[in-house]
């Protein structure tokens, strides 16, 4: 991934009495006129406040005027018999400015923009607000505007959009998905012309996705989300405080990853222009072929399995316009297919509880499926690979020493049973083993099929946050062709730190979210979920640990300390959440009509109350695992400390072992390396070399497990759940 630009808020903040500074920016004019010329404007500027709001008198001779009047709100706050600007003051903030001119022949002249601290988005459209469907596009203008950027940075011109969401899109305040005509870098983020105005209607605070975003870059994710305030104007209506937002698809800007609909993209472009050769036509007629062409590529991916693609919607198209145009081509007619990439990656997937048939679905029932390309299950070497690599990775996870064997023997759910009446409890689940093998990822460690800093990341942000759907809806994971999956980019987290749709009481400050059942409660796979498989390894618990202390005064005080970043981004934004709370009544969901103040006061105690607690578990990787109470040692194996043996340039490890059936150990340091060696006397001697070390300097991670005679690992029966994972009898150190 490469690495990204600055994130600012950018709710740009000016020197004001207020509490922040009141801005005007530029609005989207409309203009209402009876009985008069064409041509005669009325707004030429518009201005912070403390400059005045100036009016384009070019065609408007002064003896023609009879009245000019300026209204804030309801209110008159200025009347002249003479053209005369206004300059907005403290307390304009929040409100519809308006200009009314009266000629002296009786025509009358009107005007307005909505005076923001926060970008304004201006959307018109035929279609009303309450009438914008999921499954049809509205079509629509939008004028974005805001002090301080770029014409590049905002926008004016027409978009298509329809409303999105799961629960969400069924509330007052609508969330909704933009696709702009053309490309723009809206508010200094990403260019890109897929975009989502995120309501955040259950969030009294509207920023519990952004810190989260934010939190998700500050610890170093590889891939995160771009986000501004702004207001949404609807068709003249004020709707309140939205986030926009990058849509997360794989592009430049977002989820960087080879793009094989692009590749869709290409080679309709190529048939359009090839069919342009045999038979002039109409460009717009072009244009709306590649369109038809574009969907139909994407749509069903098999051309890529076959290398035919049979166009029925140019049969169509024959039919209706009376043309013959061919409708087989060979693909490798359009495309250099030997230069494509290796059919390997190039994948945002998305594990969703709301997705009723997941294309990818595990054998532990993790609901995957393709984001993007969407049509991916319809290209069987794409499908094929990325669901064997991914069940390669979930029995990674499952497995004792947490490699993948292909001789190994695993198990998939045969009945997935239910919740125990009257309980969070989940029983009756039944397994079968099964016959699953892949050669191609035998011997593979779970790190080396997906990224650990992006695990140890999505982690921590579900249990900061208490996230009700952490692992759960909304969990993205990407892959290029080349290299591991990465968890992330992080996305929707509406439903953190207590907050929810419909749930009762989701805020459990002092518990793990992860082995929580109570968060585990809506679906069996949430009891094998991925992150309660690596709460069972050491390595990734020292991980986990040396993380948490390098965020934790740095990036997470930062966030929650007096003056910082929870209570800057609180100031900037509480003229317009005000305007929210009196536009809507307060949140929705369960915490109807809470108010911004009321929210981010709680928010912010649930914050530093999260982090009082988690410090105690975090003291030390002994408290993480027992507090975790999934990674114990046992008391018959003693593991001396490392000394260092610089002229061979080797650590030596003493281990001493009393347990019966015994005969050998094994040594796994930092996941990938491996030493066996026989016990005499119940002693042994581990011998690292220090290239095995990790190179970034942290500590690492030595695991010793106990042999039987036959090689295998002796079981540890109380820390096995059948047909889930089977753990054995094993200590370990730090160092």
């Amino acid at each position: 991934m490469k690495e990204r630009g600055s994130f600012n808020y950018r709710l740009c903040q000016r020197a004001a009495l207020f509490v922040l500074t009141a801005l005007l920016f530029v609005l989207f004019i409309r203009l209402y006129r009876r009985e008069a010329e064409p041509g005669i404007a009325v707004f030429s500027s518009a201005s912070a406040q403390g400059r005045s709001l100036e009016l384009d008198s070019k065609n408007i001779r002064p003896g023609d005027v009879e009245s000019c009047v300026w209204y804030v709100g309801d209110e008159e706050v200025s009347c002249a018999s003479r053209l005369h600007s206004y300059t907005p003051k403290e307390g304009d903030e929040e409100q519809f400015i308006r200009v009314r001119v009266r000629l002296r022949d009786g025509s009358v002249f009107e005007d307005w923009l909505y005076y923001s601290v926060l970008p304004v988005l201006y959307l018109d459209s035929g279609t009303g607000y309450d009438d914008v469907e999921k499954e049809e596009d509205a079509a629509g203008y939008m004028r974005l505007t805001g002090e301080g950027y770029t014409p590049d940075q905002l926008y004016d011109g027409a978009l298509t959009f329809h409303l999105r969401g799961n629960s969400t899109s069924e509330l007052a305040k609508h969330p909704f998905k933009l696709r702009l005509e053309d490309k723009a870098e809206l508010l200094g983020m990403e260019k890109g012309r897929h975009w989502v105005l995120l309501a955040n209607a259950i969030d009294a605070t509207l920023l519990r996705n952004q810190l989260v975003y934010e939190l998700s870059r500050d610890m170093g994710a590889d891939c995160y989300m771009e986000s501004r305030q702004v207001t949404l104007i609807y068709n003249g209506e004020y709707c309140g405080v939205y986030q926009l937002c990058e849509q997360v698809r794989i592009s430049e800007g977002s989820v960087d990853v080879f793009d094989w609909e692009s590749v869709a993209d290409e080679a309709a472009g190529r048939i359009v222009d090839a069919l342009d050769i045999q038979e002039n036509m109409e460009q717009e007629k072009k244009a709306e072929m590649q369109v038809i062409l574009e969907e139909e590529l994407k749509t069903d991916l098999s051309w890529l399995d076959t290398g035919v693609f049979v166009s029925e919607r140019l049969e169509e198209w024959n039919g209706r316009e009376g043309t013959s145009y061919p409708t087989e081509f060979q693909i490798e007619d359009y495309l250099e297919v030997d230069t494509l990439p290796e059919v390997s990656g190039g994948v945002l997937l998305e594990m969703d509880l709301w997705e009723k048939d997941p294309a990818l679905k595990t054998n532990y029932s993790q609901p995957i499926y393709f984001n993007s390309p969407a049509a991916g299950e319809t290209w069987e070497e794409l499908n094929c690979f990325i669901r064997t690599e991914l069940q390669a990775l979930e029995y990674a996870l499952h497995d004792t020493d947490f490699i993948y064997h292909s001789d190994g023997t695993y198990y998939e759910v045969a009945e997935e049973g239910g919740r125990q009446e009257g309980t969070y409890e989940w029983e009756g689940v039944i397994y079968k083993e099964t016959e699953f093998s892949a050669d191609s990822f035998d011997g593979y460690h779970y790190s080396e099929l997906i990224d650990m800093d992006s695990l140890i990341i999505n982690f921590l942000l579900g249990e900061l946050t208490m996230n009700y759907d952490a692992m759960k809806n909304s969990v993205f994971l990407y892959k290029d062709t080349e290299g591991p999956y990465y968890m992330g980019p992080a996305w929707d987290y509406d439903w953190a730190w207590g907050g929810s749709m419909s749930v009762e009481d989701t805020w459990r400050p002092e518990e793990w979210q992860t082995t929580s059942d109570f968060y585990a409660a809506d679906a069996y796979y949430q009891t094998v979920q991925w992150n309660r498989c690596l709460i069972r390894d050491p390595y990734f618990l020292v991980r986990l640990q040396e993380t948490w202390l390098e965020i934790r005064g740095t990036v997470l005080e930062a966030l929650v300390m007096d003056g910082g970043k929870l209570d800057q981004y609180a100031q900037a934004l509480r003229p317009a959440a005000l305007a929210n709370d009196a536009r809507w009544g307060g949140s929705m969901g369960l915490y109807e009509g809470q108010t911004f103040d009321e929210g981010i006061a709680e928010l912010k105690e649930r914050i530093r109350e999260r982090l009082d607690w988690l410090d105690e578990q975090f003291a030390s990787v002994d408290t993480l695992a027992g507090s975790l109470g999934t990674c114990g040692k046992a008391e018959t194996i003693v593991i001396g400390e490392p000394e260092h043996d610089t002229e061979n340039e080797t650590v030596l490890i003493s281990v001493s072992v009393e347990e019966s059936g015994c005969a050998a150990i094994s040594a796994q340091l930092n996941g990938t390396y491996f030493h066996l060696c026989d016990l005499s006397e119940g002693k042994a001697q581990i011998r690292i070399p220090e290239s095995a070390l990790r190179s970034d300097g942290g500590r690492n991670t030595l695991q010793v497990r106990l042999l039987d005679e036959n090689g295998e690992y002796l079981p540890d029966t109380a820390g096995t759940v059948e047909g889930e994972y089977i753990s054995a009898v094993s200590s370990y150190i730090w160092f």
